[in-house]
């Protein structure tokens, strides 16, 4: 049978009548729950973002926290460190010392030449250079740190190099007496020592002199001179401990200036060490005048050369019988040289820092650098290159003579005059330059 489009269209509109309104309810059911579902996922997934979002800001909270506090307690460390933390050597007030005019002496500008230096190896310092019988010597040492280090006694002639002598530590010192033997000053981590090497045809003995000042281990001794009696003056730089070098113990007096540097003298005949000058900022260097009898001692942080008698026993700088021979110097003084003429070769370790003579009444802003340590004190002491290294004063008249400028090189720790060339060691580096007097 066939069914037309009115029969058709009939029994959709009777078939919608009877099952439409169920399909409706389920098409509604379906929807709603479906709307409830995500609905609930909504619900869930708004409160997990609420959670997660209030688990970030309390950990973000903590971690505010936890930084805020170990900030404070690095800053407190900080401050503790540079202000408060003891120091061996406190720092004291002092008066900076006036700056003298200029002396127009003659200029002479350190050769770059390697010709007319001494070229010394492996080495990274060289603090004591002398001349005997046509040799040079240099002491010269190398290791990174005082408790590795070992020094050299270096011979050079023509050219050529030969280490004589090895010794463990820092030899920061040493001079011939007229009998041959040779006195030196070797520093390790537990202090310096005196000591008398002795040569025989079975090679050469090391003897330890004097390892004590005033029932202390001896302090940093800086300089060593042998006199034609036999007797041996050495300068002790001060109080400092010594487990840094020679040049940690400069910088230390320099920035301290507690004036505790003493020069004493070993009489060999009966075995005594006596006082000689005391009250030195820094005694660095010294040279002594045989035909005179007179002793010349540097004071670095009072930037000036005392001119005591040798002779003279407990002295304080500055006091009765001690009087500056030149002062004012536009550097700190190191090493000392005397030339058979008569003349006195001063050397500077740094030159002048006008930061530090600023705050020679600030015991506060010196102590930070007391703390802060050996990088922060070697930006403060340098010996800048337009700046004096040596200078050359006549001891008879007081005349300037001769001012030697350009090594290229941070501090200057050696002076030695050979005929008519004058030899300059530095502390960080394995070359002995040269200039022409």
């Amino acid at each position: 049978m066939r069914i037309g489009l009115v029969e058709f269209l009939l029994i959709l509109a009777i078939a919608s009548m009877t099952v439409g309104p169920q399909v409706a309810l389920f098409v509604d059911r379906w929807v709603r729950r479906a709307n409830r579902a995500n609905a609930l996922a909504a619900r869930r997934r708004a409160e997990y973002a609420a959670q997660m979002a209030a688990e970030r800001d309390a950990l973000l909270k903590r971690f505010r926290t936890a930084s805020t506090v170990f900030g404070a307690g690095i800053l407190l460390a900080l401050v503790y460190t540079l202000v408060f933390r003891p120091i061996d050597t406190p720092p004291k007030t002092y008066r900076a010392p006036d700056l003298r005019q200029d002396t127009g002496a003659t200029v002479t500008t350190v050769s770059a030449d390697k010709k007319d230096g001494l070229e010394l190896g492996e080495y990274q310092g060289v603090d004591c250079i002398r001349s005997r019988d046509g040799f040079v010597y240099a002491a010269a040492w190398k290791g990174a740190t005082l408790k590795k280090r070992q020094s050299d006694l270096v011979r050079t002639e023509g050219g050529h190099t030969a280490a004589i002598l090895t010794v463990d530590g820092e030899l920061t010192g040493f001079d011939f007496d007229p009998q041959g033997d040779l006195w030196l000053a070797v520093m390790t981590t537990d202090g310096s020592t005196l000591c008398r090497v002795r040569h025989d045809s079975w090679g050469a003995a090391v003897e330890q002199v004097v390892t004590q000042s005033d029932g202390a281990p001896l302090g940093a001794v800086s300089a060593v001179t042998a006199a034609p009696d036999g007797r041996v003056y050495f300068a002790v730089v001060g109080s400092e401990p010594v487990d840094g070098g020679l040049e940690n113990v400069l910088r230390t007096e320099l920035l301290a200036h507690s004036a505790t540097g003493w020069v004493y003298v070993y009489d060999p005949a009966d075995r005594t060490v006596q006082r000689v000058l005391g009250g030195i900022a820094g005694a660095a260097g010294m040279a002594l005048d045989a035909d005179s009898g007179t002793l010349y001692v540097s004071d670095l942080g009072s930037r000036c050369i005392w001119q005591v008698d040798a002779d003279a026993r407990e002295l304080t700088a500055g006091g009765k019988n001690c009087q500056s021979f030149v002062a004012g110097l536009p550097g700190y003084p190191g090493a000392l040289a005397l030339d058979t003429d008569g003349t006195l070769y001063v050397s500077y370790r740094w030159s002048r820092s006008g930061w530090l003579e600023k705050n020679a009444d600030s015991t506060l802003l010196r102590g930070i650098a007391l703390r802060a340590g050996q990088n922060m004190q070697e930006r403060l002491f340098r010996l800048s290159a337009d700046a004096p290294c040596t200078e050359a004063v006549d001891t008879t008249t007081g005349s300037w003579k001769q001012t030697f400028m350009g090594l290229d090189q941070s501090s200057c720790g050696a002076v030695c005059p050979v005929e008519s060339k004058l030899y300059l060691g530095t502390p960080g580096s394995a070359r002995v330059s040269g200039a022409w007097i």
